[in-house]
C-alpha cells in the first residue's frame, strides 16, 4: 500500500508539472488582416532577382517591437509570379532609419501562394538567440537567394491600413543577402503584410493547473507523512 500510495503521488506531480501552461506568447507587431482578409491579394512591393525583370529588388519594412523577448517566429505575405521560387528574409537593427546590424538571416525560402491569391502566409518558426527591445524599431528584409535568378515575387500589401517607413534597393546589394545595398527610401509607405511573433518569458497558469499542483502536492505529502509514522 505505501508502495502504491507513492507511486500515486508521483503520478500526480508528473501530471501537474506536464499541465502547467508554456511561455505565454507576445505578438511584437503585426499588420496581418484576419478571415479571408489577411493582406492584400492582389497589390504588392516587387522582389526579384535580374533574370526576369533585368535588376533585382530587395525590400525592407520598418517596424517598431510592441514589447521585449524573444523572437520565436516570423510570418510574410509573400505571392510568387514566377521564375526560381527561392528567396531570404532578414532582420536587421535600424540604425539611422537603414538596415544596421543583422540579427538573423533565414535563406532559400520558398512561397507556396500564387500571387493575386490568398492568403497563405511564408513562415519562420523555431527561431531562437533573438531580443527584440520594446520600443526600438528594426527592418525586416526580403531579397533574392540568388541576384541573377529568375524570381519574380511581390510582397503582399498589408489590408489593415498600417503605413511606414519602405525602402527598396537594386543595385550594391551583396549576393543573397542585403549588405552594401543602396536603399531608396519611402516613407509614408504602405507596409506589406508581416508579423513578428516571440514570448516575453512570461506564463499565466490556469486555475486547473494550479488545483492540480495543489493536489499533487498534497498527495505526496500525505504518503510521506504515513511512511514516517509507519
Amino acid at each position: 500500500m505505501r508502495k502504491l500510495a507513492w507511486s500515486l503521488a508521483l503520478l500526480a506531480l508528473a501530471l501537474c508539472l506536464g499541465s502547467l501552461p508554456a511561455m505565454a506568447q507576445t505578438t511584437f507587431f503585426s499588420d496581418l488582416g484576419t478571415g479571408s482578409n489577411v493582406y492584400n491579394c492582389c497589390s504588392g512591393w516587387t522582389m526579384s532577382g535580374s533574370g526576369t525583370l533585368g535588376n533585382y529588388v530587395f525590400d525592407a519594412n520598418e517596424f517598431m517591437a510592441g514589447a521585449t523577448g524573444s523572437l520565436t517566429q516570423i510570418d510574410i505575405g509573400l505571392g510568387y509570379v514566377e521564375g526560381t521560387n527561392s528567396f531570404f528574409v532578414a532582420l536587421y537593427s535600424d540604425t539611422n532609419n537603414l538596415p544596421g546590424t543583422l540579427l538573423g538571416q533565414w535563406n532559400d525560402l520558398s512561397s507556396s501562394q500564387q500571387f493575386g491569391g490568398c492568403c497563405g502566409l511564408v513562415s519562420i518558426t523555431g527561431i531562437t538567440g533573438i531580443t527584440l527591445t520594446s520600443g526600438q524599431d528594426y527592418f525586416l528584409v526580403i531579397g533574392p537567394t540568388d541576384n541573377n535568378s529568375t524570381l519574380w515575387g511581390a510582397w503582399n500589401l498589408n489590408s489593415t491600413g498600417a503605413n511606414g517607413l519602405l525602402l527598396q534597393a537594386s543595385s550594391g546589394c551583396s549576393n543573397g543577402g542585403a549588405a552594401g545595398c543602396n536603399w531608396s527610401s519611402f516613407s509614408g509607405s504602405t507596409l506589406g503584410a508581416f508579423d513578428v511573433i516571440g514570448s516575453t518569458g512570461q506564463t499565466v497558469p490556469e486555475p486547473s493547473s494550479l488545483l492540480l499542483l495543489g493536489t499533487g502536492f498534497v498527495a505526496a505529502f500525505g504518503s510521506i507523512r504515513r511512511k514516517l509514522k509507519k
